[in-house]
């Protein structure tokens, strides 16, 4: 099996023809499968279907239907249709690697589906085509991962560096405090107005005196004439 590396602009093309597909068949859901299982892209809506599993089961059915061909007497089966109560299955081989299954109610009929279907073949090989000759050898994915992964690290680096940036503010040292921020009563009174000159306590100046009233005290009167 073909290696396959699908692009979104490859994704694009191929829901550029599954869309009128699905539109003017009048399909509930049109899905591109690869033979391994793989799902390629879908068109429509159906919210009872599991997308994923439809496909790996798709791909698993071509086995058992490729054993009945052969006993038949037939290479393969180039189509499948199974019918159901309300809804229908519609399964084609659009070329060696793809299947497309169309899944469609009776607002439409098998017959207008296979027209559609076969109108839109054309289109879906030549995108497939584009698809799978994108192998290893002629994509350099060295270059194309190797550009997104640069460019969304360029990018990211680019926000940030546009983004402010906070540096943290240094630690104010201690003598930088202000010095209304100390409370005035925290300062002991008698550092807040000192005196100038000391002054003699007041147990000297009494002392002083006593000794000074006794030497008066012990000198002889003076006498006047």
């Amino acid at each position: 099996m073909k290696d396959m590396i699908l692009f979104p602009e490859d994704i694009d093309c191929l829901n550029g023809i599954l869309l009128p597909l699905t539109q003017k068949a009048n399909l509930l859901l049109a899905v591109l499968i690869n033979k391994d299982g793989r799902l390629l892209t879908h068109q429509g809506m159906l919210d009872t279907v599991d997308i994923i599993s439809l496909a790996a089961l798709v791909a698993g059915n071509s086995a058992s239907t490729l054993a009945i061909a052969h006993l038949v007497g037939e290479t393969e089966f180039c189509a499948m249709y199974h019918q159901g109560k309300d809804k229908h299955i519609y399964i084609a081989n659009v070329d060696e690697e793809t299947f497309l299954a169309l899944i469609f109610d009776d607002r439409t009929n098998i017959d207008r589906v296979k027209v559609f279907a076969r109108q839109f073949e054309r289109d879906m090989k030549a995108a497939l085509v584009q698809v799978y000759s994108k192998s290893e050898d002629q994509v350099d994915l060295d270059m194309d991962l190797g550009s997104v992964l640069f460019g969304n690290v360029a990018s990211a680096m680019q926000q940030t560096a546009a983004a402010p940036q906070y540096a943290p503010s240094p630690a104010m040292p201690p003598q930088a405090v202000p010095q209304q921020a100390i409370p005035s009563q925290a300062v002991p009174p008698q550092t807040q107005a000192a005196h100038p000159y000391p002054q003699q306590p007041p147990q000297a100046d009494a002392a002083y005196m006593d000794a000074n009233s006794a030497q008066h005290l012990q000198q002889p009167p003076q006498q006047y004439r």
